[in-house]
Order: C-alpha cells, then sequence, then structure tokens
C-alpha cells in the first residue's frame, strides 16, 4: 500500500514534530502475540480475539503522517525499532515498515525464537533490518515453562546459533527471576541456569546479552512479589565477571557486549517518535502516551488525529533529569551534552544530578562523562526497579483499561489494571506534568 495523499494525514502530527529539538528515532509497536506469556506487561493483544487488519491500517496511516511531518522538519529518523508483541507475525509489515520510515541509522526488530529460521531471519536481513533481538528469555525448559513461553529451550539455542553473524547486530534477552525464596533449591536453581545462560550467549558470540531481573507487575498474572536486591546485585556481578573473562564489558545497568560490538537498545535513544497502540514519544521536554486500547487507538486514527492519549510535559530540569536517568543507566551521564540540549543557565542545574552520586561513590569523573562505578551500578538497578513500579506501572495499569470488558479484565483477559501499583509518587507526577493532548481533548480518564 502506497503513501497516503498529503491531505488525508493525521491532524497533530506536525504538532508533534514541532515539540523535538532534534531529529528522533522511530519506535513502532505491534501488540499482536500468537499466545500470552503471563509475565510481560507491555500493551498486547492475541492474535484473533480481534481482528488485526483494521489496527494495522490505522497503523499504516499513522505511520505515514508522522513521517511525512518528521522528514518535512528534520528528514530521515535516526534509527528504527520495531516491538512488540511480537512484530515477526506480519513479515510484509515488517518490509513495509522499512520502506516507508526514511532511516539514517539502525534498524532492529524483535524476533520470535520459533520464527528465526534462516529464511525469515534472511528475510528481514533483505528488508533492511541490520539488528535483531532473539526473545529466547532463557535455555532451560522448566525455566521457560515457568514464565509461559511458547517454544522449547533448543527452539532458543537455534535462534541464537542462526542468528548470530546474519546481522550486524545480535542481542539475546534473558530473564533471571530472584524474588524466589532464597535458601530454596527452586532459587538455586534458577540463578545456575541463568548464569549458564549468559555463559552460553558469550561462547557462541552474540554481541549482546541483555539480562532483565523478572518484574512483577502487579496487573499481570504473576503478580506482586518482593524483590532480593542484594541477592539481583550479587547475581549481576557474576555476570560481569563471566563478562570481563570472555571477551564483554557492561554497557549498561542490564546489558552486556562484546567488545567492539555495537550496541542494541530501544529505550536509551535521546528523541524518538513512538507509532501504534501503547507507544510513547519522548521528545526532550515532553512524554506523550497512544492510546492502549485498540478501538481507542483505531478510532482516533480514522477521525482524522493522532492517537495521542496522554501528555506530560516535563520542561527543561525534567527533560534534563529524564535524560540523565538514561544516559545513567547506559553508563554513563554527560553533563556538557545535558546543559547545552536543556538550555539551562550554567552548568549548576546539571551538576547537581550528579554531585550526590558522586560524593555517594556511585559514580566517577572520566573525561567529562560521569561513568557508574560497580556500586552506583547495584544503586541504579534498585533505581530502574523504584520508577519501574512507582512511574511506568501507574501509568501503564490506567491504559490498559482502554482494553475493558465487562469482568473488568483487559486486553483479552490476561491483565487486571485495578491490581497494578500506584501511590503519592505517581500521583505528583501527574499533579505537576500532565497537561492537555495535543489535539486539544482532555487527557484520558484519571483514576
Amino acid at each position: 500500500m502506497g503513501a497516503m495523499p498529503v491531505g488525508t494525514l493525521l491532524a497533530g502530527a506536525a504538532d508533534v514534530v514541532r515539540l523535538l529539538d532534534a531529529p528522533a528515532g522511530a519506535y513502532v509497536h505491534v501488540p499482536f502475540c500468537s499466545s500470552i506469556c503471563p509475565f510481560c506487561p507491555y500493551d498486547k493483544v492475541r492474535l484473533g480475539d480481534v481482528p488485526a487488519m483494521p489496527y494495522l491500517e490505522a497503523l499504516r496511516r499513522e505511520v505515514d503522517a508522522v513521517v511525512d511531518a518528521h522528514t518535512a522538519r528534520f528528514g530521515s529518523f535516526t534509527s528504527l525499532y520495531v516491538g512488540g508483541g511480537t512484530p515477526t507475525l506480519f513479515p510484509e509489515v515488517l518490509a513495509d515498515l522499512v520502506e516507508r520510515v526514511p532511516t539514517a541509522g539502525r534498524r532492529a526488530v524483535e524476533v520470535l525464537p520459533t520464527h528465526a529460521t534462516p529464511a525469515r531471519l534472511d528475510a528481514l536481513a533483505a528488508a533492511g533490518f541490520d539488528a535483531v533481538s532473539i526473545g529466547a528469555q532463557s535455555f532451560h525448559d522448566p525455566v521457560l515453562r515457568r514464565l509461559g513461553r511458547p517454544h522449547d529451550a533448543d527452539a532458543s539455542r537455534r535462534a541464537v546459533l542462526t542468528a548470530v553473524g546474519r546481522f550486524a547486530v545480535v542481542d539475546v534477552d534473558l530473564i533471571v527471576d530472584v524474588a524466589l525464596p532464597g535458601s530454596s533449591p527452586a532459587a538455586a536453581t534458577a540463578v545456575r541456569a541463568f548464569l549458564d545462560d549468559v555463559a552460553w550467549c558469550f561462547e557462541t558470540g552474540a554481541d549482546q546479552v541483555s539480562t532483565y531481573p523478572l518484574m512483577r507487575f502487579g496487573y499481570t498474572p504473576f503478580g506482586v512479589a518482593r524483590h532480593a536486591r542484594r541477592r539481583e546485585h550479587a547475581v549481576l556481578s557474576q555476570v560481569a565477571e563471566l563478562a570481563r573473562r570472555l571477551g564483554y564489558e557492561r554497557r549498561s545497568v542490564w546489558t552486556f557486549n562484546r567488545l567492539g560490538s555495537p550496541p542494541y537498545t530501544s529505550i536509551t535513544r535521546r528523541r524518538f517518535l513512538g507509532m501504534g497502540a501503547g507507544a510513547s514519544s519522548v521528545t526532550g521536554r515532553d512524554l506523550l502516551v497512544n492510546h492502549f486500547g485498540l478501538a481507542a487507538y483505531e478510532a482516533a486514527v480514522a477521525a482524522g488525529r493522532v492517537p495521542v492519549a496522554r501528555r506530560f510535559h516535563l520542561g527543561a530540569l525534567g527533560g534534563a533529569a529524564y535524560e540523565a536517568f538514561w544516559q545513567a543507566y547506559a553508563g554513563a551521564v554527560d553533563p556538557a551534552t545535558l546543559t547545552a540540549a536543556y538550555g539551562l543557565v550554567g552548568a549548576g542545574p546539571v551538576r547537581g544530578l550528579t554531585a550526590v552520586p558522586r560524593a555517594a561513590g556511585l559514580v566517577r569523573s572520566d573525561d567529562g562523562l560521569r561513568r557508574l562505578t560497580p556500586r552506583g551500578y547495584d544503586v541504579f538497578h534498585d533505581l530502574e526497579r523504584a520508577v519501574t513500579y512507582g512511574l511506568i506501572e501507574p501509568l501503564w495499569a490506567q491504559m490498559l483499561r482502554e482494553h475493558g470488558d465487562a469482568a473488568g479484565q483487559a486486553a483479552g483477559g490476561w491483565a487486571r489494571p485495578a491490581r497494578g501499583r500506584s501511590g503519592p509518587v505517581w500521583w505528583l507526577a501527574r499533579t505537576l506534568t500532565e497537561r492537555r493532548v495535543l489535539d486539544g481533548a482532555r487527557p484520558a480518564e484519571r483514576s
């Protein structure tokens, strides 16, 4: 399907792009999955529960509008990332997106292990993707069964072996759950399995290994559980030592890269525009969130407007703090970049963001940067989890109510938004930052 005439493009796309202070990366969300993994908190629906074609048509229209507006002001996007859901359910859509989204940098896509056949991966490479993330999660069948994954350990291994060497960057996602009782055999087995998985990825030559602790969102079937943060620190320290011995280095709180390889990331781009249901955009001083419900998303596009449901205005200090947070996640804060980007008078406000961590031994100075120390990685690991549960989970739980049905469930029954965390941090953040959305409508109902 070719690009639509300019007259049919969505109202508000140019308004979104005007919020940017620099070219952006493009993120596109494909929310469909063949089965639902109970631990996953992202916006998703089971393929077949709702028709895919109306969503994909709306997505194409939003992509055309945002691309048109961004190209008119900045030219090409800095990168393209397609996530989900399971985007590899729709290979034709992926090839079409590469054609529609002019991109100067990396083009990356998430791949389900059972989709990582030689033919499918070759097709992705031929379409223009040069980076893939293999959602292996584990190479041990008991772990995969507990996570509810739709593949076995052999499929995970085959996927990684098939992908390595076919793309400029191959990332492997792994999950460890140390919320299990520390003295239990299950906990010890889970940690041993995880460390074996990491070592296998390093020995296989994956460019990046992402080592995520299991996040337990209250609205998912896994529910809330206490985290054993010291055990998490210890496990990640063991991964760091494995990396050092096997030619890898820590490049963020949860990722380890082969020496000399480029990074793979979906979240540390300075600016990005999100397209699709549940996608977010970061423009520097604003955070925008699209409708999560497919019906609400499609209705907004059908009405001729961008499907932005929530807008949070961060301002200069808030924008600098947000960017500093993700710089720290990636291992180093750059005060000069923050000072220049946010028009702050002098470097004082930015120095304030790093003065306390430096005094506490969490960062060290290195050629103008503030790099995390090993202790800093541990503290930031805890901070990342606190931000996830204190800010991200309450927002997503509210947005998932757009999927609601008479039973009070969401997205085909997997999510129960009423069980999501909330609290004073979220209330304060909303009170200080939430604004009307760009088409003049009020933000989504507060609850």
